[in-house]
């Protein structure tokens, strides 16, 4: 087994394995049918030695994996799963998830599977733990495609879904179901990269970021549109106006509040924005590189992950004029862009620097 190096922490390594279960859901469990871990009868969750191969189970009897597939067809229909999907926002498409896992080719080819000699057998826990990871990142792969997005899911509401369909399929024999990694899903996500993601999955970075990268590239060429229409909202909405802008957003709102005086506005929360970086590359239209804020500038919190590869930092090139806030989606890009807004963390923000 690989063993984690020192720059490579518990948390970078869960964000990697999500990242690559939402690509192939099916990843610890193609790993769990390559082991052998459905057929055998045994569960030691302790390495020992190689043994000799356990004999067959008697006719009638069904295997781990066949029993363990037959609860979860049931466990949609658990209360506490119910209540974890509905918080997650994925209550609808559940369902769907869970049917398409359990008919899955690589299932059903690792119940066909002889028990084989291993010398460090997977435990009953652990294929529960991937078997719902799977049909979690299943559940989210259909809502992005709902969505035709990325659906807002942090890390916390995702593994408390986990959690709540481990405990439907009977449970852990391990503790830290939520933020722990699998010792298999962690080596193996060490070994395809986790220490080196953006090299390794350079084609889906640029393919996730590129909807988001043409937004900005035609606000830059043609935004005086979006300008006005925000100008157009703050006057109507008369009173203190507070502006929370995501992304796009957030490069619109820097550029109208450094070119017009608009007293109504409080504060201005930017949330995964460029903004910061495109005034570092005198890229903003109406706020060129070299020239400060206006004392008409509003407070500006400025939220980011450090993980979202289109949130940046502004207090170092704002200084005294931008608080940046971090908050951690535990989820890998792109995800990790949208999913400030099931974040319990960026809402505990909002509540500290509301006006």
């Amino acid at each position: 087994m690989v063993e984690p190096s020192a720059a490579v922490n518990a948390a970078d390594a869960d964000a990697a394995l999500w990242g690559l279960l939402e690509r192939d859901p099916l990843f610890e469990l193609r790993l769990a049918g390559a082991e052998g871990a459905f057929a055998g009868p045994w569960a030691n969750p302790e390495p020992s030695p190689p043994v000799s191969p356990p004999p067959s189970l008697p006719p009638g009897v069904a295997s781990r994996g066949e029993e363990l597939l037959d609860i979860a067809a049931r466990s949609a229909d658990d209360p506490d799963v119910a209540d974890a999907a509905s918080a997650a926002g994925l209550d609808a498409v559940l369902a769907g998830a869970l049917e398409a896992v359990l008919n899955a080719e690589v299932l059903a080819e690792g119940l066909e599977e002889e028990p084989e000699a291993l010398g460090d057998p997977w435990t009953d826990g652990e294929l529960r733990i991937a078997l719902a990871r799977a049909i979690v990142a299943q559940a989210l792969r259909a809502a992005d495609e709902r969505l035709d997005g990325t659906w807002a899911c942090d890390g916390d509401h995702r593994d408390a879904l986990v959690a709540a369909l481990v405990a439907a399929l009977g449970g852990s024999d391990r503790g830290g179901v939520g933020r722990a990694v699998g010792r298999f899903g962690l080596s193996v996500a060490l070994r395809l990269g986790a220490t080196r993601p953006l090299e390794r999955r350079r084609s889906a970075l640029t393919e996730a970021s590129a909807p988001a990268a043409g937004d900005v590239l035609r606000y830059l060429a043609r935004g005086e549109e979006l300008r006005g229409f925000l100008a157009e909202a703050v006057h109507a909405a008369g009173g203190p106006v507070v502006l929370v802008a995501h992304s796009l957003g957030g490069i619109a709102c820097v550029d109208l509040l450094a070119a017009l005086r608009l007293p109504a506005v409080e504060l201005l929360v930017t949330v995964g924005s460029q903004a910061p970086l495109l005034y570092e590359l005198d890229a903003l239209p109406l706020l060129p590189f070299g020239r400060s804020l206006p004392p008409s500038f509003p407070r500006w919190v400025n939220v980011y992950d450090r993980r979202d590869l289109l949130g940046h930092v502004g207090a170092g090139v704002f200084p005294g004029r931008v608080e940046d806030r971090v908050v951690d989606n535990r989820t890998a890009f792109p995800r990790a862009h949208s999913a400030y807004f099931g974040n319990r963390a960026f809402y505990s923000v909002l509540d500290e620097v509301l006006p």
